[in-house]
């Protein structure tokens, strides 16, 4: 298991068929940077028109082979998938509910296959998975919080 960040974007009209026509080439021809550096950008301009819903978190515990889903493409930081709604929740529907963290996963996953009420369309749901580091553990979070730490005083 790892601590990963996980970001679900949401791109409407000519952005989405920008963004599915790379995922498509990616899948036969891979080009980790252009991967690396599509997912950052995404990222950056999660405020831009174009990206209709944007979720960003860190997950502790989440097992890494459910995210980012089918269709998966591996840059050097990040593994992405950009997926169609529909295609969305039917993988939505597969990620299970064992944990909280799988709830968490499925809620994203559903909100933004829903995009923007159809105000533009289409849309395609990009999901990044970039692992950070181990797992932290439940010694390590209850001696966290203990204390409060220098960065919040």
């Amino acid at each position: 298991m790892a601590t990963q960040r996980l970001t679900v974007a949401t791109l409407a009209g000519q952005s989405a068929i920008a963004v599915t026509t790379r995922f498509d080439r990616w899948r036969s021809a891979t080009d980790p940077t252009a991967i690396d550096q599509l997912c950052a950008a995404i990222c950056e301009h999660a405020l831009s028109p174009s990206v209709v819903y944007f979720a960003d978190w860190v997950d502790r515990w989440l097992m890494g082979d459910l995210v980012p889903g089918p269709k998966k493409v591996e840059g050097h930081r990040v593994q992405a998938t950009c997926l169609s709604p529909a295609e969305t929740v039917a993988w939505a529907e597969q990620c299970g509910s064992q944990f909280a963290e799988h709830g968490w996963l499925v809620s994203r996953l559903r909100e933004a296959a829903g995009g923007w009420g159809g105000v533009a369309e289409p849309y395609a749901v990009v999901i990044v998975r970039e692992v950070i580091g181990a797992s932290v553990t439940d010694d390590e979070v209850q001696a966290a919080a203990a204390s409060v730490p220098a960065w919040l005083l």
